[in-house]
């Protein structure tokens, strides 16, 4: 069984966990220094070597580890589970940016029988969460006290990949810089950060022994690729895994979704989103104006509402047991 990509539990997003030693606070100095501190502060405080490479808008974060990622364990025993009737299930979804427009293709249907409970599932391995751990605190001790320039700009985005170097498999984790800095700020809550944090498991056997990242697919994230995998995890996870899952009109409910994704960055370079039933062979094409009728704030949004941050470990997708989740996209 492959770890699990959107877990049913709410409060599994996160932020780091405050404090450290404040090593990296003496004076000021630039993102491209930080990096270097970043390095410096794994290394020191968990003997983890890390190697540090920016392109453009994008910071890698690669770790090499010889431990396993993962192991199977006992899902916790909830009882006797029921067998449900979802009213929309997912099939199937594609998801693209092309022609200025994010388009997705689903395939819906209604009234499906939910699976047999599962009484296994993955989880993390200790020392690769304890590992994991320390790189979100390198990067909040290093790179949220840079001072930026316009010759020498904080990133946008940070991958992270941490690699068991012996078979080859490593997680990637891609976040908006700022994402994680509202999280901390109390700015959204736990569980909205999560879906805002992409993460896949990544397969290559060009990664066995590689302790240099010379095998690592460095390359610059882009905001059509963030928010399309975005909006697509968002979906899936309203389908698969909510507690609140559509009823029906699937359209109106993915419109909702993207609207409500779209909305929260600073990228407008786009002229809508496409929507294609596969099963009904429908199409509904929603220009930018038209988007914004299925915009609605959120309960974290509302005045007045308090969120409580659980300083924890961010976790990605594959790190609980849960019957109710999509599939884990796997790259070779």
């Amino acid at each position: 069984m492959r770890p699990s990509t959107l877990p049913a539990a709410a409060l599994l997003a996160a932020t780091l966990v405050l404090g450290g030693c404040g090593l990296m606070k003496e004076k000021p100095y630039t993102p491209s220094e930080a990096e270097k501190k970043l390095a410096a502060f794994c290394l020191k405080e968990g003997s983890l070597q890390v190697v540090t490479r920016r392109v453009d808008n994008t910071l890698w974060i690669y770790a090499p580890l010889k431990v396993s990622l993962f192991e199977m364990k006992a899902s916790p025993d909830r009882g006797k589970t029921e067998r449900t009737v979802q009213p929309l299930a997912l099939l199937s979804l594609q998801a693209e940016y092309s022609q200025r427009y994010f388009k997705f293709n689903y395939d819906v249907v209604p009234n499906v029988l939910s699976g047999e409970p599962v009484t296994y599932g993955s989880a993390y391995n200790e020392e690769y969460t304890k590992k994991r751990h320390l790189i979100y605190q390198a990067v909040q001790e290093s790179l949220f006290s840079a001072t930026a320039t316009p010759a020498n700009p904080l990133p946008e985005f940070i991958v992270i990949l941490v690699a068991d170097i012996t078979k080859g498999i490593a997680t990637r984790s891609t976040l908006y810089l700022d994402d994680l800095k509202k999280s901390l700020t109390e700015a959204i809550p736990p569980d909205e950060y999560y879906m805002r944090e992409l993460n896949d498991i990544i397969g290559k056997e060009t990664l066995i022994d590689d302790t240099l990242g010379r095998a690592v697919p460095y390359a610059p994230v882009g905001w059509t690729y963030f928010l399309t995998e975005q909006i697509k995890n968002r979906i899936k996870y309203k389908f698969t895994a909510s507690d609140f899952p559509p009823k029906d009109a699937p359209a109106d409910a993915i419109a909702a979704l993207a609207a409500n994704t779209l909305r929260l960055y600073p990228f407008t370079d786009y002229d809508g989103v496409m929507l294609y039933a596969v099963r009904e062979k429908q199409e509904l094409v929603l220009g930018k104006e038209k988007l914004k009728t299925y915009t609605e704030k959120a309960a974290w949004e509302e005045p007045g509402k308090v969120t409580t941050i659980h300083f924890e470990l961010p976790r990605d997708a594959s790190g609980e047991m849960t019957v109710k989740s999509a599939e884990p996209k796997t790259t070779e």
